[in-house]
């Protein structure tokens, strides 16, 4: 037969109150916790009886609420557990979303109706998304869009964990609301077990639930969720406008490329007896010598090459770019008789990716600067750790800068439409500018 217990969990630090847990256990196998928003001092928590403490003096009428805020709570979850159907597949956070549904039955209407909840507009959101289009482009939604909104959604449900709510009203998304829950992306936490005591890694270091978001990062969830409160309005759902005031952060951040030499290395060492990373070095050179986005290169087909050259819309801007066949590209072309390897997700490339790098000894020192947690830090990392999918693209555009081709050409191929985004590929540093300066000099004054 289940039991269930309620406990709270003290720590070093004093604190006037505290959130109270559940334990539910049914024999030696089932084991489920559940986190509740109801708050106790600990001094006056009585934990062998579960309510507070008889001989507290406390007002009768409040502690009469509170110890029946705590049996609800347990008939709650009890409901929650008869009513699984198969309970050894049951965990605490899909307990949870059961006691939820008991405890909160508004939430769960049917999803053609209306909600002034967040969470819950944001699962219509979700939901609907693949339906919908690209305001800019007319096409359907990319899965790489939705898998966005859904990492952003995760981070806000983690947030109001944190603050022991389960959905937030339409009218209580403001300045407060935005203040904190930036300071939470912004801040690392530290993992702990069911028990509360920290976990760490096998070099005596904090393991992390989570990490401090560098400023773009941050930036990325602020533009999504009011991307997302901005749909709301246009429906009728949302009548705040609060969050029109919500600044998205960004900053130019420093990036690699690899230069003719570094790419040349790539090319010459030997993966035969590596398949995976020979496959992924071969779609980083093709990346690099014609400046495609990684999800528009995984798409090109046979019929999309005609004469030396390449011709294809983009999927993200729908712009159509024609790009030329450079040596590189059509030896690798002829190497997989014009019918590419499989394409593998961009995470997976970006994993391997910096694998080939290691290897081809791509290992420079580069110092990179950021904003991390709030706060502006400066590291040395080799080279090969700073290498994805996008470094291709980064380096076509500005190896071809450093050739000396005219920008408007170079963009023609890009497929940049303004040159302030094109120029944000260009990653040369002041010395390699002083060198071509000094190039030209020589050439102009012999």
């Amino acid at each position: 037969m289940a039991t269930i217990q309620a406990f709270i969990r003290t720590s070093t630090k004093k604190a006037d109150k505290v959130v109270v847990r559940f334990r539910l256990r049914d024999g030696r196998s089932i084991q489920l916790f559940h986190k509740s928003e109801i708050e106790v001092n600990p001094d006056i928590w009585d934990s062998d009886k579960q309510i507070i403490k008889a001989r507290v003096v406390y007002d009768e009428v409040e502690r009469v609420k509170f110890n029946k805020r705590i049996s609800d709570r347990k008939d709650a979850i009890l409901q929650a557990y008869t009513n699984a159907e198969n309970k050894n597949e049951l965990t605490s956070e899909l307990l949870g979303d059961e006691i939820n549904k008991i405890l909160h039955p508004e939430k769960y209407k049917p999803m053609d109706e209306k909600s002034s909840m967040l969470f819950q507009y944001i699962e219509r959101f979700i939901k609907t998304a693949p339906q919908r289009k690209d305001k800019a482009t007319g096409r359907l939604l990319t899965y790489n869009n939705i898998q966005q909104y859904k990492a952003t959604y995760k981070h806000l449900q983690a947030f109001a964990e944190s603050k022991a709510r389960k959905d937030y009203q339409f009218d209580r998304i403001n300045q407060t609301f935005y203040d904190d829950f930036v300071e939470y992306l912004q801040s690392e936490i530290q993992a702990v077990n069911e028990g509360g005591s920290p976990i760490f890694n096998e070099d005596g270091t904090p393991r992390l639930f989570k990490e401090s978001f560098t400023a773009n990062s941050v930036g990325k969830h602020i533009r999504v969720l009011k991307l997302i409160l901005n749909e709301a309005t246009r429906d009728g759902t949302n009548t705040s406008t609060r969050y029109n005031k919500f600044h998205v952060f960004t900053e130019d951040v420093d990036n690699v490329y690899l230069n003719e030499v570094e790419l040349q290395k790539l090319k010459e060492i030997d993966f035969s007896q590596i398949p995976h990373l020979d496959r992924v070095r071969d779609w980083f050179l093709l990346l690099s010598w014609t400046g495609c986005r990684f999800s528009d290169l995984v798409k090109i087909k046979e019929t999309d090459i005609k004469a030396d050259f390449i011709t294809f819309r983009q999927q993200k801007t729908n712009t159509k770019v024609t790009i030329p066949l450079h040596p590189v590209v059509l030896e690798i072309l002829h190497k997989y008789n014009f019918n590419l390897p499989e394409p593998i997700t961009n995470q997976r490339f970006n994993e391997y990716i910096k694998d080939v790098a290691e290897k081809a000894e791509i290992s420079t020192k580069e110092i990179i600067t950021r904003t991390v947690g709030g706060v502006l830090k400066s590291e040395a990392l080799p080279k090969w750790q700073l290498v994805s999918s996008h470094t291709g693209r980064r380096s076509f555009c500005t190896n071809m800068y450093k050739r000396g081709l005219p920008t408007l050409m170079i963009m023609s191929v890009s497929g940049h439409k303004t040159e302030k985004s094109f120029l944000k590929y260009i990653k040369i540093k002041q010395e390699e500018h002083a060198e071509m300066m000094a190039k030209e000099w020589a050439k102009m004054y012999k």
